[in-house]
């Protein structure tokens, strides 16, 4: 599982020297019945062999066998979606095998191609989700389309008291529904305490609480209000769920948290307009300046751009040296990336968008500034 602090690092490997080799793959097997993201490989290789200038090719060549080779032995962990970035030259190789698929794609350049990578981290942040019942909590993070428990409280029921003279009816349900809800309020007492620890020790922002709907809303009242304040949705789900059911069922809760998060935060940026700049143009130059606080680009963007050999500054298309150094500049086909990296680099923050009008008339790609 990739974390945003191997992306950092992903990130301040540019505009190097040598080719760069990255690959995303489907590997999913109800898309590959027969291994078929093989065959998808070779043909993309192929297309992407042709761009590059015959007396380059030999080093991109390496990578290219020591992938096919890799994929050939079908490796161990393929799950959904498998990504590979290769370097023969600086002895670079890295492998993701991830939850969610990719699209396919290959891109050979002297940089690795992360914008696939950033968008699933963007997409699929860690969550702190609680499943709560009346004798049990469980406490689990998800990330990435994954899930995995960190810790469970169980508290025992406590058995039937008929009374001291052995009567029953009225007053026994009602010292039994007196030790049920004492039993929760223990269960509830241990789970706030484990979700406090986790909060700080993981640095999770966001929690997401599961079980019935008086289950969730009895909880909720339990939890301080700083912790309440994380809670952005609930699901129903039984108890007694399995780690994939609970993924299954909040899966699409997460999508419309992170969809109602981009929508406020593009609100944020149309509206404090002394405060953001829109367009490849601009957004260069405030990168230039490290003075991008959180960067939006539109997904399925591809524009061209230039990058210094000198001093590696990002400008649009020009046919001039250097703005900064008058170095000579060198043309790139994946100048979104190189941006997406560069913040990322810097620290900022970057959200993917899949869909945003308003955006994409701004030319795909905005920012919000530090300062």
């Amino acid at each position: 599982m990739i974390s945003r602090h191997e992306l950092k690092e992903l990130a301040s490997n540019m505009l190097q020297d040598a080719y760069y080799t990255s690959l995303y793959l489907n590997v999913d097997p109800r898309d590959n019945p027969k291994d078929e993201w093989l065959r998808h490989f070779k043909n993309l290789s192929r297309e992407a062999m042709a761009k590059i200038p015959p007396d380059e090719r030999e080093q991109v060549q390496s990578d290219i066998a020591k992938i096919e080779r890799f994929l050939a032995d079908r490796p161990d962990g393929m799950r959904r979606g498998l990504a590979i970035i290769s370097c023969k030259r600086h002895d670079f190789w890295k492998v993701y095998h991830t939850a969610l698929p990719f699209n396919n794609q290959l891109v050979i350049e002297h940089d690795p191609y992360i914008k696939p990578l950033a968008a699933l981290c963007d997409l699929y942040q860690r969550y702190l989700v609680v499943v709560v019942g009346a004798t049990k909590a469980r406490l689990l993070i998800t990330s990435l389309g994954e899930i995995e428990e960190i810790t469970a409280i169980y508290k025992p029921k406590m058995p039937p008291d008929p009374g001291r003279d052995g009567s029953s009816g009225d007053m026994a349900e009602l010292r039994a529904r007196k030790a049920k809800e004492k039993v929760e309020r223990l269960v509830h007492k241990d789970a706030v305490t484990s979700v406090e620890r986790v909060l700080e020790d993981e640095g999770i922002k966001r929690i997401l609480i599961g079980g019935t709907d008086k289950g969730r809303s009895r909880f909720k009242d339990a939890l301080p209000p700083h912790i309440q304040e994380r809670v952005v949705g609930e699901f129903t789900v039984d108890r007694y769920a399995s780690d994939n059911e609970i993924l299954d069922r909040l899966m699409p809760v997460m999508k419309q948290v992170e969809f109602d998060f981009e929508r406020k935060a593009l609100d944020e940026l149309f509206d404090q307009s002394r405060k953001s700049v829109f367009g490849l143009s601009d957004v260069l130059t405030v990168l230039q300046q490290g003075n991008v606080h959180k960067m939006f680009v539109l997904s399925d963007v591809t524009t061209p751009g230039m990058v210094c050999t000198r001093c590696e500054a990002l400008t649009p298309e020009r046919d001039r040296n250097c703005p900064y150094c008058n170095g000579p500049m060198r043309r790139v086909p994946y100048m979104l990336d190189l941006a997406v990296q560069k913040a990322i680099a810097q620290g900022a923050r970057v959200d993917m968008l899949d869909h945003a009008p308003r955006l994409a008339k701004a030319g795909g790609i905005a920012a919000l500034l530090r300062y």
